[in-house]
């Protein structure tokens, strides 16, 4: 049966945490019992719009081009001719060079909600302006897409792994670009159980301490490093046709052994010139996933 859940939801207008009604009500509708796309007032994704596909990808950059984007939308007449209009526009005005030429940048992304916002539809019907229309069958995927599409996070990630990130990652800029990473995640909490001997669960996150340091080992992905040319941003390609594979590590050249990290140092992803630079990533690993787990067991 299709889900009628919609994906772009924006009825979550100041829901404290995931333990809201209406969200909770939304986790028993959605694949994989967990909603991820608009959490709360800060907390939302729209990393499958292609929203991080762009040069340059500081928060500074992407938050000026959305508060300027929302705002020029904000005067679009709502037309078929009006926002295409605006599309039209925003192309010509905004750099188009995508670090990944294959995942389309939806130029009806915004910012939504009061105060700083968050990320979210400016076509969705309950969105500023639009008076209760749905306008997102002129977008490049088309409304059903907008309304049906789950990543494969929320389909797959372990919905105990889910739970956690909204507690976390409290900023729509650092949530869209790591819950997407479905491989790095599980990589990333299978070593953090592992090291527990437990399943890591929502409650572990209580403290300030221990969300902050798994923020911190999280965040890795955002500030990594070790990144090779072919993937020299943070932006990754979401989709699982192999357009563009994430590069295997070469050990024998670098003198190695395969490291105990290697799902997380592909990942991320990585490139190393010589075996120094190896044991430098798997050091800044290795401390981050031993002070993660020293907070999470209240040390």
């Amino acid at each position: 049966m299709q889900n009628t859940i919609d994906s772009s939801e924006d009825a979550i207008k100041e829901a404290p945490d995931c333990l809201d009604t209406a969200l909770c009500a939304m986790d028993a509708q959605v694949p994989g019992g967990v909603y991820l796309c608009q959490v709360n007032a800060r907390i939302s994704c729209s990393a499958c719009c292609g929203l991080y596909n762009v040069a340059d990808l500081s928060l500074e950059n992407l938050g000026t081009l959305l508060a300027r984007r929302s705002k020029r939308f904000a005067h679009a007449e709502r037309t078929v001719a009006g926002i295409e209009a605006f599309a039209r526009v925003t192309e010509h005005l905004e750099p188009q060079q995508r670090p990944f030429g294959k995942l389309h940048h939806c130029p009806f992304i915004g910012l939504i909600g009061k105060g700083p916002g968050r990320v979210g539809c400016l076509l969705h019907p309950l969105a500023d302006g639009n008076g209760g229309v749905d306008f997102r069958g002129l977008s490049y995927y088309g409304g059903l897409a907008c309304r049906t599409y789950f990543c494969m996070t929320t389909r797959e990630l372990a919905p105990r792994w889910k739970r956690i990130l909204p507690k976390v990652l409290d900023h729509w800029y650092l949530f869209g670009l790591v819950v997407s990473e479905i491989e790095l995640l599980t990589a990333i909490f299978d070593q953090l159980e592992f090291r527990l001997g437990r399943p890591l669960v929502k409650n572990d996150v209580e403290s300030d301490q221990a969300a902050e340091c798994l923020r911190q080992l999280l965040s890795l992905k955002c500030r990594w490093p070790f990144r090779p040319p072919s993937h020299s941003s943070a932006c990754h390609y979401l989709f699982k046709d192999n357009a563009y594979p994430k590069p295997s590590i070469p050990y024998d050249r670098l003198g190695a052994a395969p490291s105990a990290y290697d799902r997380i140092l592909r990942e991320m992803p990585s490139a190393f010139k010589d075996l120094k630079e190896l044991e430098q990533a798997e050091a800044l690993i290795e401390n981050h996933l031993a002070t993660t787990v020293k907070a999470l067991e209240g040390g």
